[in-house]
């Protein structure tokens, strides 16, 4: 396993599947990289918004991925910010990237979450042509 991706959203369960990430790379010497995806948001066209909402919501990102590694003990992880469809974008990064695996922990933050596994995960399970661990 060379290139390892793990999707880290700043929740227990990310965390513990970067740990996850972190000891299979260990063992294969492989590489791990932290990745962070900003989802777009929807917002109805008469309520006002702040203009750079993308750009603020991708410095939180960087930030909170800054974190995510130096609480991992690894504070020179390579880290990615993303915008798009976490599921899709992960996806993708996998595939442009010629990913060995891709690692999710079985829930995130997301609003909307199934009883088992969040819904980016079982998105990611299913649209992924690339190997994918989920992390419970």
């Amino acid at each position: 396993m060379r290139k390892i991706f793990v999707a880290v959203d700043g929740s227990p369960s990310s965390l513990h599947a970067a740990r996850t990430a972190l000891t299979i790379a260990d063992a294969t010497k492989g590489e791990v990289t932290l990745v962070a995806v900003v989802a777009p948001v929807v917002i109805p066209s008469d309520i006002p918004f702040p203009a750079d909402f993308t750009e603020e919501s991708l410095k939180a990102a960087e930030v909170m991925l800054e974190s995510a590694a130096r609480e991992l003990g690894r504070p020179q992880l390579r880290r990615m910010c993303l915008t798009g469809t976490p599921a899709e974008r992960l996806c993708e990064l996998g595939e442009e990237e010629n990913a060995d695996l891709l690692v999710v922990g079985s829930k995130g933050r997301g609003a909307v979450s199934r009883m088992l596994v969040g819904s980016t995960t079982d998105r990611l399970v299913h649209i992924s042509q690339r190997p994918v661990l989920v992390v419970r």
